[in-house]
C-alpha cells in the first residue's frame, strides 16, 4: 500500500467512526427524550388511541319568575355521535345504522364525508339529533355492529309555564362562525348551542355553565367498551338560576288580552323599574327551538306579515299620540308659559294658515282649562299652547323624559326612537321649510316623533314617582329599589297637576279613560289615538294604579290599528289593574304575614 495514502485512509476511517458515534449519540438523546423525559406526554398520546374523551354539556341555567315559578327549565336530549376520522374506514358497516334511524345509508356517509377540515375530523360530531327511546334501545342492543358510535346526552330547553314570555326569554341556536370568532376564548365548539336573542343572549355567560367530561375505553376496532372505572368523570357545572321580574299570572293575562291582536302590554313597578309583564303580540312558540328548527317553520315566522319576531316593546316605533300632551303641559307650567286657570274655547276646529286642524270631538269641548284639556284630550287647547311653548323647550322636556335614547333594559338591540332636532327638521324640510304647523302635529304626538312602548311606560313611571326616571329591568333584585336614576327636575306643583289631570282622565266628568275606572280605587291614566298610514289609528293607554298602602303599578298598552285608545287599550289596562289590586297585592301581603 502506498504509504502516503495511509494517513488519508485513517483520517476517513476516524471521520466515519466519529460520524457514527455522533449520530448514535443524537439517536440516544432522542430516545432518552421520548422514553424518559416526555414519557407522560406520549403516554397520553397512546391512551388517546384507546380512551375516548366524551364531552358533557353543562345544563343551562334555569329562569324563574319573581315568585319562584319555573319559566324555563331543561329536559334530557340524546344524540348519536362519531369522530369522523375514526369511522371513515368503516362507513359501509356504519351506514347500516340507518335502518334504526329511518335515514338512507348514503345520507349517513355524506354527513361524515362532508367534514373536510383537519381539526374537525378529529372532533366529535353529531350524526343524528334527538334520539327517541325506541331508537336509543335498538342501537344500544346492536352497538357492537357499529364501530365508532357513542351517545351524546345533553339537556335542552323546556317551557313549563302557561306564560310564554317569548320575546323576553328568547331562544338558542347552533353557534355561527361569527359567534365562534367572537367567543373563541370561551370554550365553544362547532355545533354548540348559544343564546340567539332575548335574555338567552344577554345572559349567555351566566346561563351557559361549565362543561365536563367522561372517559370511555375503545378497542382497536373503535368499539365503545364503556366507562373506565379508575378514570372518574369530571362533572359539568350547571349555569346560574336567575329570577326574573315577571309575574307569570300577570304575564299570562296580558298575553290573553292581546290574543289575535298586534301590540304591546307592559306592567312596570315605578319604584324599582321591574317589569311584571312584558307582552309583545303576536309571538311564537318556543318549544321548536329546543333542537334544529325546520327551515320551513323559520321561514314562516320570518315572513309572517304580522311580524311575530318583532319585539314590539323595545323595537316597535310608533307615534305616541295624546300621551305627549302631558309633556307639553309639564314644560308650559314649569316655565311659566301657562297657568292651570288659563282657558280656551274649543269649537271643534282650529284654523291655522290655510289649514283646518280638527279636535277629537267634532262639536268641540267648549271652554276648558288645562286640567280639563288633558282629561278630555282637547286638541284645540294644545294647538294654542304649543305656540307659547315653542320648539326648543318642547324638545328639551321630551329628551329629559328619556325619549330619543335607549332605556337600558337587559335586551339586545333596543331602539332609541326619534325625537326631531332643529337640524333634523331643517334637513328633512329643506325644500319647503318647516313651520309652526309642524309643531301642531308634534304637540299631539304625531308627525316627526317616534317612540317605543317601553319609553312611554318609563315616562308614566316618572310622573307617578315625581321625576325618578328608573331603568326598566327584567331581573328581580331587591337592590333595584335603591339603584341610582336620573331625575326630571320639575316643581312640586307641576307634578301635583300632572297627577291630578291623569286622575281626571279616568275618574273625571267626560274623562276619556273612564273605561279603565275601578270603583273605589285610585287609577290614573292618559288615552291616545295615534295616526296610522296603513289603517285605523293605533290605540294607546298609559297609566298607573295606587294600592291602599301606596304600592303602585304602571301599565302601558298599545294596540296597532285598534282605533280609539279609550275604547280598546283602556279596558285592557283595567283588567291588569284589577288583577294587581285584588289578587297580586293581597297575595304578597299574605306571604309577608307568614314571615316570622
Amino acid at each position: 500500500m502506498n504509504q502516503s495514502g495511509a494517513p488519508m485512509l485513517n483520517s476517513r476511517r476516524n471521520f466515519m467512526a466519529a460520524t457514527v458515534v455522533v449520530l448514535m449519540g443524537i439517536l440516544g438523546v432522542r430516545f432518552f427524550q421520548y422514553q424518559i423525559l416526555n414519557f407522560s406526554q406520549f403516554q397520553a398520546y397512546a391512551e388517546r388511541n384507546s380512551i375516548r374523551s366524551i364531552r358533557l354539556t353543562a345544563p343551562r341555567g334555569i329562569l324563574l319568575d319573581r315568585n319562584g315559578h319555573y319559566l324555563v327549565t331543561n329536559r334530557p336530549y340524546y344524540s348519536l355521535g362519531v369522530v369522523p376520522a375514526e369511522v371513515r374506514a368503516s362507513l359501509e358497516q356504519l351506514s347500516g345504522i340507518g335502518k334504526y334511524l329511518d335515514i338512507a345509508p348514503d345520507t349517513i356517509s355524506a354527513r361524515i364525508m362532508r367534514i373536510t377540515d383537519v381539526y374537525e375530523q378529529f372532533q366529535p360530531m353529531v350524526l343524528y339529533e334527538s334520539l327517541n327511546f325506541i331508537q336509543l334501545t335498538h342501537i344500544e342492543e346492536h352497538r357492537i355492529e357499529f364501530p365508532g358510535i357513542f351517545f351524546m346526552d345533553r339537556t335542552v330547553r323546556h317551557y313549563p309555564s302557561r306564560a310564554r314570555a317569548t320575546h323576553v326569554i328568547g331562544y338558542l341556536r347552533a353557534i355561527s362562525p361569527d359567534d365562534m370568532r367572537a367567543f373563541k376564548d370561551r370554550g365553544y365548539r362547532p355545533g354548540d348551542q348559544i343564546g340567539a336573542v332575548g335574555l338567552e343572549r344577554q345572559l349567555e355567560p351566566e346561563l351557559r355553565g361549565t362543561e365536563g367530561y367522561r372517559y370511555h375505553l375503545v378497542d382497536n376496532l373503535l368499539r365503545d367498551l364503556g366507562a373506565i372505572p379508575d378514570r372518574p368523570p369530571k362533572q359539568p357545572l350547571p349555569g346560574s338560576t336567575i329570577s326574573l321580574s315577571l309575574d307569570i299570572d300577570m304575564q299570562a293575562l296580558g298575553e290573553q288580552l292581546l290574543e289575535g291582536k298586534r301590540g304591546t302590554l307592559l306592567a312596570l313597578d315605578p319604584e324599582t323599574g321591574e317589569l311584571l309583564a312584558f307582552v309583545s303580540a303576536p309571538d311564537y312558540v318556543l318549544e321548536p327551538f329546543t333542537g334544529s328548527i325546520p327551515e320551513s317553520l323559520w321561514n314562516q315566522w320570518r315572513d309572517n306579515p304580522d311580524k311575530v319576531l318583532l319585539n314590539r316593546p323595545i323595537n316597535g316605533l310608533y307615534p305616541p299620540g295624546s300621551s305627549f300632551k302631558l309633556l307639553t303641559a309639564a314644560v308650559a307650567l314649569s316655565e311659566g308659559m301657562a297657568a292651570t286657570s288659563d282657558t280656551v274655547t274649543c269649537t271643534g276646529f282650529y284654523f291655522f294658515g290655510d289649514r283646518n286642524f280638527r279636535c277629537n270631538v267634532l262639536a268641540g269641548h267648549g271652554v276648558v282649562n288645562l286640567e280639563q284639556a288633558i282629561a278630555q284630550s282637547c286638541n284645540i287647547y294644545f294647538y294654542q299652547l304649543i305656540q307659547k311653548v315653542g320648539f326648543d323647550p318642547w324638545q328639551r322636556i321630551v329628551r329629559e323624559f328619556g325619549f330619543g335614547q335607549q332605556t337600558g333594559i337587559e335586551l339586545p338591540l333596543e331602539s332609541g326612537g326619534l325625537v326631531p332636532s332643529r337640524a333634523y327638521m331643517d334637513k328633512k324640510y329643506a325644500d319647503v321649510g318647516w313651520t309652526v304647523g309642524h309643531m301642531l302635529n308634534l304637540v299631539l304626538g304625531q308627525g316627526d316623533i317616534l317612540v317605543t312602548p317601553l319609553q312611554i311606560a318609563r315616562m308614566t313611571a316618572a310622573i307617578s314617582n315625581r321625576g325618578k326616571l328608573v331603568r326598566p329591568t327584567l331581573i328581580h333584585d331587591a337592590r333595584n329599589r335603591f339603584a341610582e336614576a336620573p331625575q326630571v327636575d320639575l316643581p312640586d306643583e307641576v307634578w301635583d297637576h300632572l297627577q291630578q289631570a291623569m286622575y281626571q282622565v279616568v275618574n273625571g266628568f267626560k274623562g276619556t279613560g273612564f273605561r279603565a275606572r275601578i270603583p273605589g280605587e285610585r287609577i290614573y291614566g292618559k288615552t291616545g289615538t295615534a295616526e296610522n298610514p296603513h289603517g285605523p289609528g293605533h290605540s294607546w293607554f298609559t297609566g298607573y294604579a295606587v294600592g291602599s298602602e301606596g304600592d303602585r303599578l304602571v301599565v302601558a298598552v298599545l294596540v296597532e290599528g285598534g282605533g280609539l285608545g279609550s275604547r280598546i287599550a283602556a279596558p285592557m289596562a283595567k283588567q291588569i289593574f284589577e288583577y294587581y289590586l285584588k289578587s297580586y297585592l293581597p297575595s304578597r301581603r299574605n306571604d309577608f304575614a307568614q314571615v316570622p
